[in-house]
């Protein structure tokens, strides 16, 4: 299953991809009810916060309605039905995807494949990857950090 993944290294904090979001969803621009959270860590790290429709999702197994559920197809909903709005499943959400909006968990249904989010990410650090090419990403990374000294030793930069 996919998810959207964020390069902290290209993201400007602009917050194009909470509006997006907000717009789709709620046809409102406003990063209140947004499904991604771009959040600043000091001095200058700019991330965006989405679910990563964990495999086994916590947020599921704290919901005390049975509101959230995962899909056969891998994507974590919330059947806003069910949910009282109690706010179990963003305490219990390790990467801090989810909050309550009006009284309803909401977090990142992934636009229905095609996210709001991405197409609006002007600095390009939003990506729809599944957690492999994720794991291939972050070896190539680690990769060339190892392979620096020795490249520069070589004269390549």
């Amino acid at each position: 299953m996919p998810y959207i993944f964020c390069y902290p290294e290209r993201c400007t904090g602009c917050r194009a991809c909470e509006l997006a979001c907000s717009g789709a969803h709620e046809g409102i621009f406003g990063p209140s009810n947004a499904r991604i959270r771009a959040v600043r860590e000091e001095p200058a790290i700019d991330i965006a916060i989405t679910c990563r429709q964990c495999e086994k999702p916590p947020c599921a197994t704290a919901c005390p309605t049975a509101a959230i559920r995962k899909r056969r197809d891998g994507l974590v909903e919330v059947v806003s039905s069910r949910c009282i709005g109690c706010g179990a499943c963003a305490e219990a959400c390790p990467f801090g995807a989810i909050h309550v909006f009006r009284n309803i968990a909401i977090k990142c249904d992934l636009c229905g494949g095609d996210p709001a989010c991405v197409k609006q990410c002007t600095p390009d650090a939003l990506k729809l990857m599944t957690s492999e090419q994720v794991a291939e990403e972050t070896r190539r990374k680690h990769a060339v950090l190892l392979m620096r000294p020795t490249l520069r030793k070589l004269g390549v930069k």
